[in-house]
């Protein structure tokens, strides 16, 4: 194999997997694990019987082709010789198909480890959690959310919305007089726990009730409160400590789930609606895989929304697999993602255009491949038809309404009425509450 002149990061691990068939036939790549440090850089850690000759020339070769993203001799070793040792062989993984191969990746990263950790799917201790989110902003994602949440409290149950999008704060403006937040938002908590001054009785001063609705049960956790009016100046100061590991070595996930369930012993809510950071940034995964949630997609049906989702689940697809099998635990946590389709004409045509584009990413990625026929006993595969009303991919609909665009909820939605609301967000209403149904069953 001749050395190339420019390896970029995208070919790395497709050159060490050809260098090691190459050089060790033999190889089960069960065996091995990849770790690729914050830079990008790989190093390659083999069975302890591996010969002082192998590992020698896996070194030379690996230095000459990986080029920038070689670290160097130090490339290659058996896990007896690192200092972490067999214990290297339990981290977590992710799982890369490459080249007809299940490579198990460790990753070491300067933020976003989070989205290397399995999702812990398992009995629930705590009130049904719904995520939202989307790619950008302006798809209705906290309108929807909203509007559900004021829709259980006058149906009598007590709902506490957290906003998770601290970059472009909106529950708190939406939802609460200036003179009636709470003194505390959520990056206060987040800066605070930090260094161990999280008190027990933070979660009371972080939360304030709604008057969206006239019955009492709609609390709110805003982003920001007083203290950010008051102060301003430190909000930048606070974000760019807000998403750290703690002193303690938690994890933002960690960090973040903590908080939650600190606010649900204060508020007591049947339902907990969570408004998640837009995009693709590294603490989207607390929110998407680490709050026990189930998650619903917002998405626009332009050629933007797929391509990042397809960035998004292509990802997860590398979570998808436990020691190269599928489980039925991570069955359970694929289940709970959902599509919504925003600003949709609601027509059969325009569902289903949506359904078959979604089907394209989720097929390629989260869904599993059908097992061969001769294979009597394997594990039920998870996959489903493009147009199956039951699978993840299929879309729960909102009605693009002029209503609802640039909505300000505290001065408007009184004047909107009660049928436009249930036109434009019926359907979606009608998904959640079936979710919402079986998830109260989870829990007893």
């Amino acid at each position: 194999m001749r050395p190339q002149a420019h390896i970029t990061f995208d070919q790395c691990l497709p050159l060490l997997v050809r260098v090691v068939r190459e050089l060790v036939p033999s190889v089960d790549f069960a065996e091995l694990r990849v770790v690729r440090d914050m830079h990008g850089r790989l190093y390659l850690m083999v069975p302890d019987n591996w010969s002082d000759s192998e590992v020698g020339a896996l070194k030379e070769k690996l230095q000459s082709v990986l080029g920038h993203y070689s670290p160097g001799m130090n490339g290659v070793a058996r896990y007896q010789d690192t200092l972490a040792g067999g214990a290297l062989f339990q981290e977590p993984t992710l799982v890369h198909w490459v080249d007809g191969v299940n490579l198990h990746l460790i990753e070491r990263r300067a933020m976003g480890q989070d989205w290397a950790l399995q999702p812990q799917a398992g009995p629930q201790f705590h009130p049904p959690r719904f995520v939202f989110h989307s790619l950008k902003g302006g798809v209705g994602r906290s309108t929807a959310m909203m509007l559900w949440g004021r829709e259980l409290v006058r149906q009598g149950r007590t709902v506490l919305l957290v906003d998770l999008d601290l970059e472009a704060p909106g529950l708190g403006a939406h939802m609460l007089e200036p003179e009636h937040r709470p003194v505390y938002g959520v990056l206060d908590w987040l800066v605070e726990d930090l260094v161990g001054n999280a008190r027990a009785a933070m979660p009371k001063d972080m939360v304030a009730q709604s008057t969206l609705v006239n019955s009492p049960g709609l609390w709110v956790a805003p982003a920001l409160g007083k203290r950010a009016f008051d102060s301003p100046e430190n909000v930048m100061a606070k974000l760019a400590r807000g998403y750290l590991e703690g002193e303690d070595g938690l994890g933002f996930a960690a960090r973040l789930r903590h908080m939650v369930e600190a606010l649900e012993a204060h508020v007591k809510p049947d339902v907990v609606l969570i408004d998640s950071r837009a995009g693709l940034h590294e603490t989207v995964a607390a929110n998407l895989l680490h709050l026990n949630a189930e998650v619903f997609l917002f998405a626009v049906d332009v050629p933007a929304t797929w391509e990042g989702y397809r960035y998004l689940l292509s990802h997860l697809t590398q979570l998808a697999q436990v020691s190269g099998k599928a489980s039925q635990q991570l069955v359970d946590w694929r289940e709970r993602f959902h599509m919504v389709h925003a600003r949709s004409s609601m027509s059969e045509a325009d569902k289903r255009r949506f359904a078959s584009r979604a089907f394209n990413v989720w097929v390629d990625t989260l869904y599993d491949e059908l097992p061969p026929d001769e294979l009597v006993d394997a594990a039920p595969a998870f996959t489903f038809d493009e147009f199956d009303s039951d699978a993840p991919h299929w879309p729960l609909s909102i009605l693009r309404s002029d209503h609802f665009e640039a909505l300000d909820p505290m001065m408007q939605l009184a004047s909107i009425g009660e049928s436009a609301i249930r036109e434009a967000f019926g359907e979606l209403f009608s998904g959640l509450n079936h979710c919402l149904a079986l998830a109260k069953v989870d829990i007893l």
